[in-house]
């Protein structure tokens, strides 16, 4: 049996890992933005900077009230939006 009272303390840990790899994302997409001039990796590394945002935001929230699901919803739209931006611009390489 699970204790419940380690369900935030986990869903928080997700939230810093998922923010984690979001900031170095957007630092990649930047990087690559800026040497190879591509506008698509710059939109991508924008859609990284949401989630982290997103992580600040859902930091903020009381610990046993848990991430609403518009924060959720906004992470994932997010999340997707650098998915496709970044296969837009593998498909469209030169």
């Amino acid at each position: 049996m699970s204790d419940p009272g380690l369900q935030p303390e986990r869903t928080e840990l997700a939230w810093q890992r998922t923010a984690l790899a979001a900031a170095v994302a957007a630092v990649l997409l930047l990087r690559s933005g800026l040497t190879r001039d591509a506008p698509l990796d710059f939109a991508a590394a924008g859609c990284a900077v949401v989630v982290v945002v997103l992580w600040f935001v859902a930091v903020r929230r009381p610990p046993r009230t848990g991430s609403s699901r518009r924060v959720l919803a906004a992470a994932s739209i997010a999340v997707a939006g650098a998915g496709v931006l970044t296969a837009l611009q593998v498909v469209l390489l030169p």
